[in-house]
Formats: C-alpha cells, sequence, structure tokens
C-alpha cells in the first residue's frame, strides 16, 4: 500500500466515514458550535487544530452556516479531521456535511491531483451504484495550490458501525451521495475540504450536483 492509500484508507471522512467504526477516533462527537470561542457558557471551544481547518476552509468558501454544528472531531497523529452538520442532524443520519481534514507533512510526498484521484479511487471501492467523478482543474488562491471537483455515489450503503453512540451494527437503505471536494496544498501540508449531500438515489444523468451548478450549491446554506 503506498502512503497516499495509506492515509486516504484510514482517514474516512467522506460519505463513506460511516463505514469506520467510531471506537477507532480518539475523539467522541462534541456538539460545538462555530461562533463559541470561551467555555462560559458550557460549550466546547474548538482546538487550535480545528480552528487551523475552518480558516483554510474559509478561504475556499468551505466555512459552513453559524447555525450548524462541529458534530465531531479527532486528531490521530499527523492526521486532524472535523465534520460540520445542520444543528437537528446527526452523524447518523444528515441530510449536509462539511468536512475539514488536514495532513501534516503530506505535500512533500502528494500533489493535489493525485491526493483527489486517490481518494475517488476509495470510493470505488464502496460506491454500490455508479460513481461520479469530474476533476475541475486546479486553482489557487492566497499561496495555497488547489484542485477541486465533484464526486459521489448514485447508490451508496448507509451503514453504522457499534460505538459510544451506536449500541448495535446496522444498516440502513442505500442513499445517493454527491459532493464538492477540494485538495489544498501549502509548503508542507495537505488539506482536503468538502461539501456533500445525501438524497434518494439518483442516476448519473440526475446528479444533483454538477459543473453547471456546483456554484450555485456551495453557495447555499
Amino acid at each position: 500500500m503506498n502512503k497516499i492509500a495509506a492515509v486516504i484508507s484510514y482517514a474516512g471522512c467522506v460519505g463513506i466515514f460511516s463505514l469506520f467504526p467510531y471506537t477507532a477516533y480518539a475523539t467522541f462527537p462534541a456538539l460545538v458550535t462555530l461562533e463559541s470561542d470561551n467555555d462560559a457558557s458550557g460549550v466546547l471551544v474548538m482546538s487550535s487544530d480545528v480552528k487551523r481547518l475552518t480558516t483554510v476552509s474559509q478561504t475556499f468558501g468551505f466555512l459552513p452556516p453559524l447555525s450548524w454544528k462541529l458534530a465531531f472531531n479527532e486528531k490521530r497523529g499527523d492526521m486532524t479531521m472535523a465534520e460540520f452538520i445542520p444543528a437537528n442532524e446527526t452523524l447518523n443520519d444528515w441530510s449536509s456535511l462539511v468536512c475539514m481534514q488536514g495532513f501534516k507533512g503530506l505535500a512533500e510526498d502528494v500533489e493535489p491531483e493525485e491526493f483527489l484521484d486517490s481518494m475517488a479511487d476509495t470510493y470505488k471501492e464502496h460506491c454500490q451504484g455508479e460513481v461520479i467523478y469530474q476533476q475541475l482543474g486546479s486553482m489557487k488562491v492566497e499561496g495555497y495550490e488547489a484542485v477541486h471537483g465533484l464526486l459521489g455515489c448514485t447508490s451508496m450503503p448507509n451503514i453504522h458501525n457499534a460505538s459510544a453512540i451506536v449500541s448495535e451494527s446496522y444498516v440502513t437503505s442505500p442513499r445517493g451521495e454527491m459532493g464538492y471536494f477540494t485538495v489544498i496544498s501549502d509548503d508542507e501540508d495537505i488539506f482536503l475540504v468538502h461539501k456533500s449531500i445525501r438524497t434518494a438515489v439518483f442516476t448519473a444523468e440526475s446528479a444533483p450536483v454538477t459543473q453547471s451548478n456546483y456554484r450555485e450549491f456551495m453557495a447555499e446554506p
């Protein structure tokens, strides 16, 4: 297994994250509001690692609305991850998700385009329908090199493993899943940020996010 595949196989921050047991993570899900910057009200404060992820993500238009919550975060080795969902949803049943990940030191070994391609290959291993993968090219924002693209599955299994949150493993009906992904690189680190939605199972021809509407999709709250 090469370094990219090894990183992606344990990262898990795409729709297929539900295939990985939460018990493998270092930090239990935390209900943290984005606007919180102190713990006077008893609300947890985002760690410095998560704050850095949100800073990079905001540069590329991924910062979720204030009404969303930080539903899960973890730091494992050189990887930091944070998942945001609408305040009234759960990680077991979400309709929209913004995920941010940082991989310390990985930029020395991996190009953003190579990382995104490998991510799509991993996605194919779990999709029960047709994988949609469309690269949208490269860009540079405030000194960051990046590539972006669309990645989804017309029918993705919805699997939940037993954990501190879920008492028993279970499988629900497959859902369609589609997202806009950006892989960002600075001199040292790689960042992956994406916004995804779950819908009813769809076809490649009826994908809810396309090259013609992804900008509107990203602008939606």
